[in-house]
């Protein structure tokens, strides 16, 4: 990967994930390598071949530039479009004819018919290839079996280890996990003696809530940013010559689904800074009636609290300033994960940059913790 990259943001595939990270300052979008997730097929537009050019579409207009992991991940491996062309296979294509190239993602467990095509498509992009492994794919137990596919499939594929990419997705972690997802990464990375032949290790993870019901109502409440702790061990653990790459969800849960919304979704704003992440909870915003005005008595609250880092560090931020003032629409839904999103992934690849230094310095514990606090 890219020597500048610091930072790997995963992103659901849905419009305003792709706007949030489309907007991205100038300045930190060198840092980023977004890893684009097709989201599932609706079940109400069950129309694969739609589904797919949406996503691919929605890429071209959005993120037209710069580099860009893809994983079909949300599609099912036997999916087929109405020319019988499996749908993983067809979405990269149609990529490539819009002119689009990715480094294409893939997993194990999926459908093995597909190493020899996802080859012959990564090798015409010419940006190599990242295989996605899960926590299952992790345990300790598989280590010998997933680097021998590894190896076997970067070969199948004729695809040379200094251009695949390795993304640990460890999705949903906890507080309780971080120091046994440290020992496990390592393990895992130096059972293959020549790990350091490879291009880079996405080390990904989330802490972000699934829903705010455990915050109270027009209140506020955070939670810490354990993939942040996660990175930061595994950066000062492991050799100069193959350093982790930091991945997160944003403020996505990693299991988040558009599907079937309730009606008693709660207006909410999520603030990244430090290690945290500073949800500024609403109320109902449709039930028992319509109130998108809350929002902007919510970016009042975040412009109030000392930690906002102000109107010009980004898209994001400058929306929240603009609503808190009344300068614009309380927006809705989408407006929201489009800012909140966007003011996660600029502040993050900032964080990264400053912490990749700081931690080159720290002599103490001490000094780490303070970096990953710092606003």
């Amino acid at each position: 990967m890219e020597s500048s990259v610091v930072y790997v943001p995963v992103v659901k595939g849905s419009k305003y994930d792709l706007m949030a990270v489309g907007r991205v300052n100038k300045s930190v979008r060198t840092a980023i390598k977004p890893f684009v997730e097709a989201m599932p097929v609706d079940p109400q537009k069950p129309s694969i071949d739609e589904h797919v050019y949406k996503l691919c579409s929605g890429i071209r207009k959005h993120l037209p530039l710069g580099e860009l992991f893809v994983d079909f991940y949300g599609l099912m491996p036997d999916d087929i479009v109405a020319d019988g062309t499996n749908a993983i296979i067809h979405g990269f294509r149609l990529l490539k004819g819009l002119g689009r190239p990715v480094t294409p993602v893939f997993g194990f467990e999926r459908n093995d018919e597909l190493w020899d095509g996802l080859g012959a498509i990564a090798r015409e992009f010419g940006k190599g290839f990242c295989f996605r492994l899960s926590r299952d794919d992790l345990d300790e137990y598989q280590f010998d079996d997933v680097w021998s596919q590894i190896i076997e499939r970067s070969a199948q594929m004729n695809i040379p280890h200094d251009q695949i990419d390795l993304m640990l997705d460890y999705r949903h972690i906890d507080a309780e996990s971080v120091k046994s997802l440290a020992e496990n990464v390592i393990s895992f990375l130096f059972h293959n003696p020549d790990v350091a032949q490879f291009r880079s290790v996405v080390v990904a993870g989330s802490s972000a809530l699934k829903s705010v019901a455990e915050i109270e109502k027009d209140g506020m409440g955070e939670v810490v940013r354990q993939e942040l702790h996660l990175w930061s061990f595994l950066w000062r653990d492991m050799p100069d010559n193959f350093k982790p790459i930091f991945g997160d969800y944003g403020v996505i849960h990693p299991d988040f689904s558009n599907q079937s919304p309730s009606k008693y979704v709660n207006a909410k704003i999520r603030y990244t800074v430090g290690d945290k992440i500073v949800y500024y909870r609403g109320h109902a915003l449709h039930f028992p009636d319509k109130d998108y005005e809350q929002y902007h008595e919510l970016a009042s609250r975040v412009i109030a609290d000392r930690r906002y880092v102000g109107r010009d560090k980004s898209d994001g931020d400058k929306c929240i300033d603009d609503c808190a003032k009344r300068m614009i629409g309380p927006g809705a839904l989408g407006t929201w994960v489009a800012a909140d999103m966007n003011h996660h992934v600029c502040y993050s690849a900032r964080q990264m940059a400053r912490l990749i230094q700081k931690l080159q310095l720290a002599s103490s514990e001490q000094d780490v913790q303070v970096a990953l606090i710092e606003h």
